[in-house]
């Protein structure tokens, strides 16, 4: 059975900077990895506002998970999951670990009565089949789930999205994304933020085409090394996207996770971003031209401490929906994985579209 998908017509709440009751309890969370991007989680939840950390899950090494959870004054810790849950009854459960780990771990979050919301690094799985189970069984057993694209919380990045919902550069007709890093990796990031400065339209169609597997990124994930897509969503905005080696360079980077830029056309002015550099506003109308910093080494841990406390009010209210909720977040995940498909079988797809780990599959033979 495929994941059911909702419609997207719900309004969303600007979640950035909720604030408690001084009197109400923080929210309860375990951290699931110890290695990557687990040490920002921790050092995050330390600003949080409205949660808490109260354990931290590892895998197989001992000592890298006592170091961590030593470091952010954690008591609670363990290499069982399950274990860990229940000695800690938290209401999110925060899964950094590695992608093809996500799926079991969830099987073991969802069996708790505590637990109200799993987090999930993204991308949100490997294969179609393991995001749609896990789609399945959090539905099944009433959990709520977002995937990590913290991106959106960047303050300059969140400020583009804001103009151009206020029309800045008058309606969207293109966008041009790019990263230089492959799909599954920052690439996942680069087309969730395509759906985000788009306000979240469904996908018409999805065309692309993949690469080879030869690993010329620094990613661990496996993935082609490069991939390109045109897309065309149902307002009538079209985009092309690219990701992994052949894809543009932003002058003056040299961290390849770093060259990630989109840019918007509208029919009165465009709106250029990069990750690590600027954001760029013109309106060839009125005249007005604005460049500001735009940082992710800045920027990162403040966009991750927002997502985070956006949590709680989304546990709150959950028909409220969140931008990086589960029915978000497989609307890109359905465009990263038409991609796949049409790479293999050519011609262009409709969207949602039920997909085989075939199309994923492949490339691990290729390595």
């Amino acid at each position: 059975m495929q994941a059911s998908f909702l419609c997207l017509s719900c309004p969303l709440l600007k979640q950035i900077g909720t604030r408690r009751h001084p009197l109400q309890m923080k929210l309860r969370a375990v951290l699931v990895g110890t290695n990557g991007w687990a040490d920002a989680h921790a050092k995050a939840y330390q600003a949080c506002n409205s949660i808490e950390l109260v354990g931290i899950c590892g895998h197989s090494n001992a000592v890298r998970l006592n170091s961590l959870a030593d470091q952010y004054q954690i008591k609670h810790r363990s290499l069982i999951l399950a274990d860990l849950l229940h000695e800690t009854n938290p209401d999110v459960v925060d899964i950094v670990s590695s992608a093809d780990a996500r799926l079991e771990l969830v099987k073991i979050a969802v069996q708790f009565p505590s637990v109200k919301l799993i987090n999930i690094e993204k991308p949100l799985a490997l294969k179609p089949t393991e995001a749609y189970e896990i789609a399945n069984i959090c539905k099944a057993h009433n959990k709520l789930v977002l995937v990590n694209h913290q991106h959106k919380y960047l303050p300059a990045w969140s400020k583009a999205r804001n103009l151009l919902q206020t029309g800045a550069i008058g309606e969207i007709e293109f966008i041009r994304a790019s990263t230089r890093v492959n799909i599954m990796e920052q690439g996942s990031h680069v087309i969730d933020m395509v759906m985000f400065f788009n306000d979240f339209s469904p996908v018409s169609w999805v065309m692309g085409q993949t690469g080879l597997c030869e690993g010329k990124d620094s990613s661990s994930i496996v993935a082609p090394d490069e991939s390109m897509a045109s897309v065309l969503f149902e307002n009538g905005v079209r985009a092309t996207i690219e990701c992994g080696a052949f894809a543009r360079s932003i002058p003056g980077e040299t961290n390849p996770f770093y060259h990630i830029g989109v840019e918007v056309y509208g029919k009165e002015g465009h709106l250029k971003i990069a990750l690590n550099q600027s954001l760029e506003v013109r309106n060839y109308i009125t005249q007005s031209h604005i460049i500001e910093k735009s940082s992710w080494e800045d920027g990162y841990l403040e966009a991750l401490i927002a997502y985070l406390d956006s949590i709680d009010s989304y546990v709150s209210n959950a028909e409220g929906g969140h931008i990086c909720d589960l029915e978000h977040s497989m609307l890109s995940y359905q465009v990263i994985m038409a991609i796949y498909h049409t790479a293999k079988y050519g011609g262009k797809i409709t969207l949602p579209h039920p997909f085989e780990d075939s199309i994923v599959e492949r490339f691990a033979t290729l390595q």
